[in-house]
């Protein structure tokens, strides 16, 4: 979390409009009071059982929210809505429906959300007899004036044209327009309150300062100028009240917190699905069954679509019996975890057997079979009691076998894969998951495993330090000493709020940069780049070019880098086996 860590009071403040109280006045004296939710509900404190009964007051609301909605489109302080017909209202909250009605989304850039946000502070107080509803009261306050919202409109319609989005598809207007935003607005800060302009669309787009409520405005009104559905959603980060939108793109909705990436040179919050995340709480409203099938929610990172390539299906090879006849000249024998190993020996008369094993737990010969992957070498002993050697002990003879098992699902030596897994699982880097019999090549490698295997090529050192300063990284994880030598070599710092998320995945970004930092941060002998995604501004810059030089990193076939993509396992072994090829053993 980069800017979301902001006083509580000023947050508050900044939410004035949610917080709200109004009064509704029942026939005299009966009074309910309420707070206004972040979707401009009432939250009332009375005790209202009575079924809900609408009559005259269905067909009067639209009218009175059309009005309300004109209202705060020019800027009104005041609004009085006098029915001609005093409204049959049984439940008492008119006021509060046509508020919602008003501030409904249309999908019009200056209506619904933009309206909701733009108000600062909206009283009504409505007169009752009886059970109907006579009069309604508003009085409303702005975070700009109506000459600073024009101005603010008419520069984001300037803004948009200076970035020549006619013909571009969505994706790409999205991403012009966020890193529009996250280029030239700074994040707003003050220890004497926030400044009102910095809430509203004027703030980031003419004054080049916002705070979140500000961001997600000039967010919302330009994707909707350019005819791409946008919705503010409230709620807390972190339990702090915040503002964020959701954004949609092929069919569905993904958030998009343009704040918390001012000023940064990544894209940590852009086309982001809810639980990759994780600390964003919505309000309510906006986690109802009814709201999730108006805009659906992505489940997986737009990046994930576009970046990643889609793992194919391995088949798992049937066991097989693997046959090797002992011999005095060493050989070498490949099998697949799972596969039956016979060793064929020789017959010595005269002779008692030995055995010995570099690392019993993959094979043994009266188990027969390759139980996981890796390599060892086994070495049957012949003592030949008939033959005394010079200090009178039976005479011995040693005939060895170098064994090389493969993960059930890494068996195709035309994968680009496959010689760095198995050199990588032979030197104990990496490890593969159901007692090391499947490798999962396809599968993400998360921020945990990266430093762990890093850690393990680099020898295990022992960290200076026992105690590790991430909160979310305990002393009982198998990554623990990891993460406690990556920060120590400056490889990782964590994130802005403290924590390592060491189940987050690697994004192909994050892995360069992490092997330029733990080979101590090389400059690049050269200045040219041959990626198109890759910006001299970007804090990946230098790695990708020093790993290009390296020959660790090739790209894809279209010039691209594609640096948000997420790192699978068999992306990882390779940057790995490359790194420990061209740097570790130039």
């Amino acid at each position: 979390m980069k800017k979301s860590i902001i006083n509580l009071i000023t947050i508050l403040m900044a939410a004035s409009f949610v917080l709200t109280a109004t009064s509704v006045t029942l026939g005299g004296d009966n009074t309910v009071n309420a707070e206004v939710r972040a979707d401009g509900s009432l939250s009332e404190t009375t005790s209202r059982d009575e079924p809900e009964v609408y009559t005259e007051a269905d067909s009067a609301l639209n009218n009175a929210a059309q009005k309300l909605r004109n209202a705060v489109k020019n800027f009104q302080s005041t609004l009085t809505i006098t029915f001609d017909k005093p409204c049959y209202d049984k439940k008492g909250d008119l006021e509060r429906r046509i508020r919602d009605k008003a501030f409904e989304h249309t999908g019009k850039p200056g209506e619904g959300d933009y309206l909701r946000w733009t108000v600062s502070f909206i009283n009504g107080s409505s007169w009752y007899k009886d059970d109907y509803c006579k009069k309604i009261q508003y009085t409303i306050k702005y975070n700009v004036t109506k000459s600073q919202d024009a101005e603010a409109k008419k520069k984001a319609d300037s803004i948009l044209k200076s970035l020549k989005l006619d013909g571009k598809k969505n994706y790409d207007k999205i991403q012009a327009i966020y890193d529009y935003i996250t280029k030239n607005v700074t994040y707003y800060k003050s220890s004497s309150g926030n400044n009102n302009i910095t809430q509203a669309m004027y703030g980031p787009l003419c004054k080049n300062k916002a705070v979140s409520r500000g961001v997600v405005l000039a967010i919302y009104y330009m994707a909707l100028k350019e005819g791409i559905d946008c919705r503010i959603i409230s709620g807390s980060l972190s339990g702090n009240s915040y503002v964020w939108n959701i954004i949609k793109l092929d069919g569905e909705y993904y958030y998009l917190d343009a704040a918390n990436d001012l000023g940064e040179k990544d894209y940590s919050y852009f086309l982001k699905c809810a639980s990759s995340l994780g600390q964003y709480l919505p309000d309510y409203v906006y986690s109802t069954d009814e709201f999730k099938k108006k805009y659906p929610l992505a489940t997986m990172d737009y990046y994930l679509k576009i970046a990643t390539p889609t793992p194919t299906e391995i088949p798992i090879p049937t066991p097989k019996k693997v046959t090797y006849q002992m011999s005095e000249q060493k050989g070498s024998i490949t099998a697949v975890a799972g596969d039956k190993i016979w060793l064929s020996l020789p017959t010595l008369p005269n002779s008692s057997i030995g055995w010995e094993y570099t690392n019993p737990a993959i094979y043994k010969f009266e188990d027969e079979i390759a139980k996981m992957a890796g390599q060892t070498t086994v070495t049957i002993i012949y003592y030949d009691a008939s033959n005394k050697d010079a200090n009178g002990k039976p005479a011995e003879t040693r005939l060895s076998v170098d064994i090389t098992v493969l993960y059930k699902d890494v068996t195709k030596e035309s994968d680009f894969w496959y010689a760095p897994t198995n050199y990588l699982t032979a030197k104990d880097v990496v490890k593969g998951y159901e007692n090391q019999t499947l490798f999962k090549p396809g599968n993400d490698c998360t921020r945990a495993q990266m430093l762990t295997f890093m850690w393990r090529l680099a020898g295990s050192p022992e960290p200076k330090s026992d105690k590790c300063q991430f909160p979310d990284v305990k002393s009982s994880d198998y990554y623990y000493k990891p993460v406690i030598w990556a920060v120590e070599k400056g490889i990782t710092t964590g994130y802005d709020d403290g924590t390592f998320k060491p189940g987050n995945v690697c994004t192909r970004a994050q892995t360069v940069t992490f092997l330029w930092r733990m080979a101590g941060k090389p400059a690049p002998k050269s200045a040219t780049n041959k990626f198109s995604d890759v910006k001299k501004t970007d804090y990946f810059y230098n790695a990708t070019l020093w790993a290009s030089e390296m020959n660790i990193l090739a790209g894809y076939s279209d010039g691209t880098f594609r640096p948000q993509g997420l790192c699978l396992r068999r992306q990882m072994v390779t940057f790995l086996y490359k790194y420990d090829k061209f740097v570790n053993n130039k």
